[in-house]
């Protein structure tokens, strides 16, 4: 019986020897686990860290015109855009700030951001804008932002009401 009970503590000693500690092994997620040994598909990722290349734009939504009080033109906007994007490269950085590049590689903009939950605040010199973090993993995000804006310019009356959702790629 004594032989019996040391093969079971021997056996159960090899087991638990054996098991790997689980967690995310990526260094890069937001919940990096030093001590796994195993990566268990859990790993969380912030916006920031490398950087964000515009892959696609797509936008829907409506526009009216009107000149004088009189309905000039009322279209609905609904388009996909996958070349000419702007902006074309975004990096967010650790410290809070942000820079926005054209195609050319130039920095055009920068400022800050912040998240809060899934909600996205980009803030620059003279815009601040608001979207919704859809998706961000290791390689790819998709933001949503909604634009609503009314102004008059020239005596033409604009109300302009889009969401354009940005599909990125990440550069690490």
């Amino acid at each position: 019986m004594k032989k019996i009970t040391y093969l079971f503590i021997a056996i159960s000693i090899v087991f638990a020897s054996c098991t790997k500690e689980e967690g995310c092994t990526d260094s890069r997620a937001t919940n990096y686990k030093s001590s796994a040994e195993s990566d268990d598909g859990s790993c969380v990722f912030s916006i920031a860290g490398g950087e964000w290349i515009t892959q696609s734009i797509s936008a829907s939504g409506t526009m009216s015109v009107s000149l004088m009080g009189i309905p000039f033109l009322d279209s609905a906007i609904n388009y996909i855009e996958t070349d000419s994007l702007e902006p074309y490269k975004l990096s967010f950085f650790d410290d809070n700030t942000y820079v926005e590049y054209d195609q050319s590689n130039q920095e055009v903009e920068g400022g800050t951001w912040s998240v809060s939950g899934t909600e996205l605040t980009i803030n620059t010199p003279d815009t601040t804008l608001i979207g919704t973090l859809e998706d961000v993993s290791k390689t790819n995000a998709t933001i949503i932002m909604d634009f609503s804006e009314n102004f008059t310019e020239d005596g033409a009356t604009f109300d302009i009401n889009l969401t354009q959702t940005l599909s990125l790629s990440r550069d690490w």
